[in-house]
């Protein structure tokens, strides 16, 4: 029920901001691949293409699991087999490979913040798009390259999703400290909650 939520509103015309704060397990790096598949699949106009940017806590993670999630649906759809290629470092449209992707980024763990910011960086399209995975932990700065990259689109998108693991972190700055900007959605396991994930064991 809750990842219908967070499709629905991803669906939404206009610009977005959608931030998924869950409990361990739920599916929540499933969501943003299909999140990521829609943008790829449905958002361009003549002459202009989708441009999106992925990136987790670690680039080991993003390529351990945001990266092979996007490779596991695009195995599962005739249509996305015949119009993208996936490769360890980006995913592009057949047509239009130089202008029409999805690519994997990663920042050194000693960057600094003003590196962190950068990360997003460089993404000039009319419909931009970020995933940001496992974002618990991840300096806040990072929001900086990719809301710069809404102020002059005609659709784009940031979706990040993570555990609440700090009060210091990028999904706290936007489930917190800039909720008004943001669609919220919390994902638990809790029995009373009737759009809990079963994805978790109700013991």
């Amino acid at each position: 029920a809750w990842q219908l939520d967070v499709l629905g509103e991803a669906g939404r015309p206009g610009r977005k901001r959608i931030a998924m704060k869950a409990c361990a397990g739920p599916g929540k790096t499933a969501v943003l691949a299909w999140a990521g598949w829609h943008r790829l699949a449905c958002y361009a106009g003549k002459g202009e293409h989708p441009k999106g940017a992925a990136v987790s806590i670690t680039r080991d993670n993003l390529d351990s699991n945001l990266w092979p999630e996007l490779a596991k649906w695009r195995a599962r759809s005739p249509f996305l087999m015949r119009a993208f290629t996936w490769t360890k470092s980006q995913i592009f449209a057949n047509d239009h490979p130089e202008t029409w992707f999805l690519s994997a980024r990663g920042y050194p763990k000693t960057a600094n913040p003003d590196e962190v910011g950068r990360t997003l960086s460089g993404l000039h399209s009319e419909f931009p798009f970020y995933l940001i995975d496992e974002s618990g932990d991840i300096p806040p700065n990072m929001l900086r390259s990719a809301e710069q990259g809404l102020t002059s689109c005609k659709d784009g998108l940031i979706a990040t999703a993570g555990n609440t693991t700090s009060h210091e972190g990028l999904l706290y700055l936007a489930c917190v400290g800039q909720r008004e900007h943001w669609y919220v959605v919390t994902i638990t396991a809790d029995p009373d909650d009737p759009k809990r994930t079963p994805r978790v064991d109700i013991e």
